[in-house]
């Protein structure tokens, strides 16, 4: 399962636990990278990269953490080196999350909260790839700022230096669009 430890007395992902993982994992794995990247044939890519390399490193990987904690670091690395390599970021496409929650009756309360959510998502995709990481490790994911830092092998203090530099510029962008949204509507 999504569960399964390396040990040092099973220091071997079997081939039908990765199966197990990849099947558990496979969507979850698939909707972070996405958050990361905007683009679906990207994510996909990154996606199966991370389980290409957690098979090809599994006989090194020999601590008691689970699998799915080193797919999720090898993901957020792959993703990290990608937005730096392109030096640009797409929009992020909307979460289905975010689409069945917005679904109500009313079109216009709707709409506001589809332009709220767009205006969001420019705002993170304005962040430096760390700092982006952080965000949706802590923000969207849940993760703690020790499983954050886990991940990105960096110190907890790191961690939540970027968090707040992301979440800072993040409100700032929202408060300047809000401001100018307001007198637009004065």
């Amino acid at each position: 399962n999504a569960f399964f430890r390396f040990t040092t007395s099973t220091p071997e992902l079997t081939e039908r636990a990765f199966a197990d993982l990849l099947k558990q994992e496979q969507r979850p794995l698939l909707a972070l990278a996405l958050r990361f990247v905007g683009n679906i044939e990207e994510a996909k890519d990154l996606a199966q990269t991370a389980f290409i390399k957690l098979w090809q490193k599994r006989e090194r990987l020999q601590t008691d953490r689970p699998a799915r904690f080193y797919l999720r670091r090898m993901l957020v690395n792959l993703c990290i080196d990608h937005l730096r390599r392109k030096g640009r970021h797409e929009p992020m496409l909307e979460l289905e999350e975010a689409r069945l929650a917005s679904s109500t009756s009313d079109p216009q309360h709707q709409l506001e909260r589809e332009e709220l959510q767009t205006r969001l998502q420019q705002c993170i995709e304005l962040l430096s790839p760390k700092q982006k990481a952080v965000l949706l490790l802590r923000d969207v994911e849940g993760y703690s700022v020790a499983e954050t830092a886990d991940m990105l092998a960096c110190s907890q203090n790191t961690v939540l230096g970027n968090l707040h530099l992301a979440r800072k510029k993040v409100k700032e962008k929202m408060q300047v669009w809000m401001r100018a949204t307001e007198s637009q509507c004065s």
